[in-house]
């Protein structure tokens, strides 16, 4: 580039760099072939988690995968209580000895995200924040996508739950270099805003709005989901889970366990065909199952952030989050008359019978 060359800044720049790693190579040739075959980008509800802010200007992935902005504030409210108090040499300290000062200051932050919402908080020194998260799968004619041959899957059957994060210290760094491949599906990306009559349109005109404000994307590790198809169309049945195995494990485990419990009319025969096909899906480890008269499959999810000047998007005001802060939570069910363990014995009315 000309040393003359306009400069743009790093939220508006997508640096594109050259890699010899032989497994990215097939990783972008799988990419490209998905592109061609699942052209539709197809939009879950957002998912959202907290971020520090490194010493280099990047943000840090703490947490992820809350379904509501609170439910990620709660996370990093735990957070700030655990190393507040973390007793020093023990796991909970171990990656950050904090004096009497910063566990002052982490303490403070977690009192105040029991009773305020807030999506930025400084503690200990550092800048944290609660960032949301556009879940993007690709359909196609065949379907919708499934977890590809390249993405990560080591765990084995019954362990995909036990296997260390991918995405918890995942830097969002938009400066970092990414292959052309990347590069591109990056850009198709840019302008996604959620569509459908069901779509409010309060929601679209923020997500337009988003576009604009946060007009950069990064793509964060894949994950996993797994869906049903029900009254003609697929829907979501799990959560994101971080691996194939995991989704797998999970779907095993609600026909095992959970469905016999959630539906008391399941007949002997049906729950045995319930049984069956977790047994097979252990066995052989498919990404489509059928169990009984039930369809499912493993889709493949990436997560997409929005970027800005100022970083990773925060939640927006018309993404659902129903529920208040722990305290105010506590607040609002004393004045409807319900009272907690606590309370009582504060007021003497708890005792033995």
């Amino acid at each position: 580039m000309d040393d003359d060359a306009v400069q743009l800044p790093e939220h508006l720049t997508i640096r594109v760099t050259h890699t010899d790693d032989p497994v990215a190579a097939v990783a972008g040739l799988e990419a490209w072939a998905s592109r061609e075959k699942y052209p539709n980008l197809m939009m879950m509800p957002p998912v959202f988690g907290s971020l520090e802010r490194t010493d280099a200007g990047a943000w840090r992935v703490l947490d992820f995968h809350a379904t509501t902005p609170q439910a990620a504030r709660d996370d990093l409210g735990h957070t700030f209580r655990m190393w507040a108090l973390a007793e020093p040499g023990t796991d909970q300290a171990a990656d950050r000895e904090l004096d009497e000062a910063e566990r002052a200051s982490y303490t403070a932050a977690y009192e105040r995200l029991e009773w305020e919402a807030l999506d930025e908080i400084s503690a200990g020194g550092r800048d944290y924040r609660i960032f949301r998260a556009e879940q993007v799968l690709r359909s196609g004619p065949d379907g919708i996508e499934p977890p590809r041959p390249t993405d990560p899957d080591p765990a084995a059957v019954g362990e995909g739950c036990r296997l260390p994060s991918r995405i918890r210290g995942f830097v969002i760094d938009p400066a970092a270099g990414v292959t052309l491949v990347d590069g591109i599906l990056r850009l198709d990306m840019m302008s996604l805003v959620p569509t459908g009559r069901f779509i409010p349109e309060d929601v679209r005109d923020e997500a337009r709005l988003a576009s604009h404000l946060h007009p950069n994307v990064l793509v964060l590790p894949v994950h996993c989901a797994v869906a049903e198809y029900r009254e003609g169309r697929w829907g979501p049945m799990t959560g994101a889970c971080e691996t194939p195995q995991q989704a797998r494990d999970t779907l095993a485990a609600y026909l095992r366990e959970f469905a016999p419990r959630l539906d008391p009319h399941l007949g002997e025969e049906e729950l045995a065909r319930y049984a069956e096909a977790a047994d097979r899906l252990d066995a052989e480890r498919p990404n489509d199952l059928r169990a009984a008269d039930r369809r499912f499959q493993l889709v493949r999810v990436e997560p997409v952030v929005r970027l800005g000047p100022d970083g990773p998007e925060p939640p927006r005001s018309t993404d659902w989050d129903p529920e208040p802060p722990l305290r105010v939570q506590e607040q609002r069910d004393r004045e409807a008359g319900i009272f907690y363990g606590e309370d009582e014995d504060e007021d003497g009315e708890a005792g033995d019978d």
